[in-house]
């Protein structure tokens, strides 16, 4: 579908997503939509701007000298991407000396559609958690983590992996948070970090060294005369 459409991306993993309607994982206008859906319904779902990501903001067009650009080794052109204050622009025309740029997001301002198609809806509780984990921590695969579940509280075992992906801090917060919003029967949430000691590297026996033969003299005859 990718592929057809234009859009495929070898860096980017394409799969169904999991989401809790109503919490905000999705943009406004297609959450709403998504309200009362059943299991196998598909649906194409058009997004305004103002449920979407809203409308374009000319204050966010700026006007800035090129010589900025040079101090930092830049040539600007047209359709070129900067960093600026933490916000993406892209840079739409050059010349006088003056680089225009446009800060709003590149989406704004659109009518978006989607084809969207319900796969399943999750009851159990440990499933709706491992979803949530699918969700929050993008780079993990949902079933590397390890969930049990003890009165109330959901204890969850991170994988080795999980440790050092740099969205594990607020990935266990927004986990904890969508948890706590939407499981009544959920109380705490533990997450667990298991360290173990490395296997000793294996002892590689050493070749023995060979024994030198000292090499065979000759034996001399005398011969009479």
């Amino acid at each position: 579908m990718a592929k057809e459409e234009g859009i495929y991306d070898e860096k980017v993993v394409f799969k169904s997503q999991p989401i809790v309607i109503g919490a905000g994982h999705v943009l406004k206008g297609l959450d709403e939509a998504l309200v009362g859906a059943e299991v196998g319904e598909e649906k194409t779902v058009e997004v305004p701007p103002e449920k979407g990501y809203g409308l374009r903001d000319p204050k966010l067009i700026k006007v800035v000298p090129i010589r900025e650009f040079k101090r930092q080794g830049m040539t600007p052109v047209p359709g070129m991407r900067i960093e600026a204050d933490g916000r993406v622009g892209k840079v739409q025309s050059v010349g006088a000396g003056r680089v225009r740029v446009d800060f709003n997001y590149e989406l704004a301002g659109k009518v978006l559609e989607y084809d969207v198609a319900v796969e399943e809806k999750i009851n159990k509780t440990e499933e709706k958690i491992r979803h949530l984990l699918e969700l929050h921590f993008k780079s993990i695969p949902p079933n590397d983590h390890d969930i049990h579940l003890e009165d109330g509280k959901a204890v969850v075992v991170l994988p080795e992996n999980a440790k050092f992906a740099k969205e594990a801090q607020l990935a266990k917060l927004l986990v904890s948070k969508d948890v706590f919003t939407f499981m009544e029967d959920i109380d705490k949430v533990e997450f667990r970090e298991v360290y173990e000691r490395p296997a000793p590297p294996e002892k590689k026996e050493k070749p023995k060294a060979k024994e030198k033969k000292s090499p065979a003299r000759k034996k001399k005859t005398a011969k009479k005369k």
